[in-house]
């Protein structure tokens, strides 16, 4: 029997709320190019006269926060130019990747977000649920794209997600409230974090979040040792089985923590520039690695599928399956689906497993 290591979904809400406690389509490690950010704010109005009579001390908190909330920022994202709230107070996340998670992280607690139960086993990742449910949250039906009625009925003040997820409900989503489109980046989580903060507009502390994933990663790539030859492999069905490149944030840390990803774009040609290559079963030799990450999303119809693929034998022949040195991993940790609690998690995993 081959011994495969594989991270329990125990372990990852275990971590999770450790983390909430200190912070207060494609689902693989697909490529995009993350958009610039450009974020300035819209003074208040001026105010009328009786106020401009009123001394400054006789300024009271709450004239502060009406000021704040009344106030509008100028952001410039994907589908254009928005005019949002300083201080959004109803936000609806229209994302099944990280955009809830990096918002929990900054503080922000979202009233609504695009749940994912197909992918997950339930509306948002088990890293984030109990903290999604504190704060509220509810989970919005995608079955066939974004419920606009629900998040509609949500009254919301800003609306935030991925633009594929929106679905081609772009515009109808504008209407309801000032919406803001985000080009993900596939292979660098660090570059959302800070594209997140910039638009709402806390870019501080996002790069407070940044700047700690950013040391983990030094601090683990110091510790790396040769962790040879290792294959990044999505066994999602016997029809879509994909091999993952240098490119992809798992091979980038694979890299970083002292392997060697295989097969090399020499081996096996990317295509349009992709970090990924779909396969045939009988092309699966391509990935000799002596390790291997073999990733799979969390649902139980996912799981199932994937473990179709790896009972059969050519997967069981390869050289890592044969040696056990094979290791099970969720690839919505990548997107930043359970946040910084995932990414940490991630990082941990890879440097446990490389350094065996």
């Amino acid at each position: 029997m081959v011994r495969i290591r594989r991270s329990v979904i125990s372990v990852l809400v275990v971590f999770a709320l450790v983390a909430a406690g200190a912070c207060g389509g494609d689902d693989d490690a697909e490529s995009s190019a993350n958009p610039g950010a450009d974020a300035t704010t819209t003074e208040a109005a001026e105010p009328d006269a009786a106020e401009s009579d009123a001394s400054e001390s006789e300024s009271t908190e709450a004239d502060v926060d009406e000021s704040a909330a009344t106030g509008t920022r100028t952001v410039e994202h994907e589908l254009g130019t928005s005019e949002v709230p300083v201080d959004p107070q109803r936000v609806v996340v229209v994302d099944r990747r990280g955009t809830l998670a990096f918002l929990l992280d900054l503080g922000v607690e979202p009233v609504g977000a695009l749940e994912a139960s197909w992918l997950f086993g339930q509306p948002f990742h088990p890293a984030i649920a109990d903290q999604a449910e504190a704060a509220g949250v509810e989970a919005i039906d995608g079955t066939d794209g974004p419920d606009v009625e629900q998040i509609a009925a949500l009254e919301p003040d800003l609306i935030i997600g991925m633009v594929r997820d929106m679905a081609g409900t772009e515009a109808i989503l504008a209407e309801t409230a000032p919406t803001i489109g985000l080009s993900w980046s596939f292979a660098n989580p660090i570059d959302n974090v800070l594209m997140i903060g910039a638009m709402m507009g806390m870019e501080e502390e996002a790069e407070a979040v940044a700047g700690e994933l950013s040391t983990a990663l030094e601090e683990a790539a110091a510790n790396a040792t040769d962790a040879g030859t290792v294959s990044v492999l999505g066994l999602f069905g016997p029809d879509d089985i994909r091999v993952y490149r240098a490119g992809n944030l798992y091979g980038q840390l694979i890299q970083d923590l002292g392997g060697e990803v295989v097969p090399t774009e020499e081996e096996l040609p990317l295509v349009d520039g992709e970090d990924v290559t779909y396969i045939s079963l009988e092309q699966i030799g391509v990935a000799d690695g002596e390790k291997v990450i073999s990733l799979v999303n969390l649902s139980s119809e996912e799981e199932g599928a994937h473990l179709e693929v790896v009972e059969q034998p050519l997967v069981q022949a390869l050289p890592a399956f044969q040696s056990g040195q094979v290791l099970e991993t969720d690839p919505q940790l990548a997107f930043g689906a359970a946040g910084v609690t995932g990414l940490h998690l991630m990082l941990d995993q890879l440097a446990e497993f490389l350094g065996s």
